[in-house]
């Protein structure tokens, strides 16, 4: 057995070439030493961001729209091919054809849910209203918000791979439906003190029903230990007006990711609240001195600085398992962005 000292990639024979591009030395000892550290970072720049955000919005006003599906693509292309890991770059592979069948599709049950309502105005009389609005509410927490997010990872781990092989999120909907549900209740009648124990479940399922070249991501984190932290942030945050939720940002954070291994090996974060803070206020005031202009750099700082402090303690084995391939439907990245449940760069890992 060998494997690569660059990207960790496992092999029954020693290559001459890995697929990250690593040589093997003629003569090398069939099993390398240990790895080091996976070191995260991002090299995007805010010029070239900038041309593609221009370039989206001139298109898209020409194009009446159209053509912003197709720039949000090329966007997200080049922000996930700027993050790297151990030097080679993650990929996005949807298309803007994908995005537009899937806004199509939500546009189809938008009309038909304003259609149903129509109609219940219609019969219902001076009640419909009350019901109608009752019904978008339970039905927006009950079953959108979890299709939505179900899907948005979903689609985004089924287009995201990283050494030529794509990632997968093989949940269950209704598994995570009901994890959503129950979650959501039990923050409701706790006045939100459940709120840490329900982040949690689902980022223990998340991460666990996540693959890539057949190996499965572990998650070992327990809600009780985001408990304190959380009510401490409750107490303190009126009195530090608002600000000490940074240092729970970068708490969340940091829990998020020291509990989630990957074949064994865990990730390191090293978030803090005063970076957190420093780099929320000084991107605010680049974006609204410069009108707007400044916030693709302002974009490239903040995953500048995330991916900086987030490691694999070392590159893994990985293991060129064939896994099942995750046909995504861009449908639930659409009906996210739309809810404000984006999954996130990362498809729901924190970035």
């Amino acid at each position: 057995m060998a494997y690569c000292p660059n990207c960790g990639t496992e092999y029954e024979t020693t290559p001459m070439r890995c697929n990250c591009g690593y040589l093997f030395s003629p003569g090398v000892s069939p099993v390398q030493p240990a790895p080091e550290p996976g070191m995260f970072d991002f090299t995007g720049d805010g010029a070239t961001l900038l041309v593609l955000y221009l370039k989206l919005i001139f298109f898209s006003i020409f194009t009446f729209g159209i053509y912003s599906f197709w720039g949000r693509v090329a966007i997200r292309q080049y922000l996930w091919s700027q993050i790297r890991l151990a030097g080679q770059p993650f990929g996005f592979h949807g298309t803007g054809k994908e995005m537009f069948l899937g806004w199509l599709k939500l546009m189809g049950i938008v009309i038909l849910f304003y259609g149903s309502v129509a109609v219940w105005l219609s019969t219902l009389g001076e009640i419909g209203p009350t019901v109608v609005v009752g019904f978008m509410v339970i039905l927006g927490l009950a079953l959108l918000a979890p299709l939505a997010l179900h899907g948005a990872i979903r689609y985004r781990w089924s287009r995201t791979s990283w050494q030529g092989r794509r990632f997968a999120y093989q949940g269950d909907f209704w598994k995570l439906t009901t994890i959503v549900w129950t979650g959501l209740f039990l923050t409701a009648i706790s006045l939100t003190l459940y709120l840490p124990f329900f982040i949690t479940n689902l980022r223990k399922y998340v991460v666990e029903n996540t693959w890539f070249g057949g190996q499965q991501f572990e998650f070992h984190g327990e809600g009780k230990d985001l408990l304190w932290p959380y009510v401490k942030m409750l107490l303190l945050f009126f009195p530090t007006l608002t600000l000490y939720r940074f240092w729970y940002e970068a708490k969340l954070g940091n829990f998020s990711w020291q509990n989630t291994k990957f074949a064994g090996v865990p990730f390191r974060s090293t978030l803090s609240g005063d970076g957190l803070l420093i780099l929320t206020f000084t991107n605010l005031l680049l974006t609204f001195f410069t009108l707007g202009i400044g916030l693709p750099w302002a974009v490239c700082r903040q995953l500048r600085y995330l991916t900086e402090n987030l490691q694999l303690e070392q590159l893994p084995r990985v293991q060129l398992v064939a896994q099942a391939a995750t046909a995504g439907s861009a449908f639930g990245d659409t009906l996210g962005e739309a809810l404000g449940t984006d999954a996130g760069i990362d498809a729901g890992f924190g970035l």
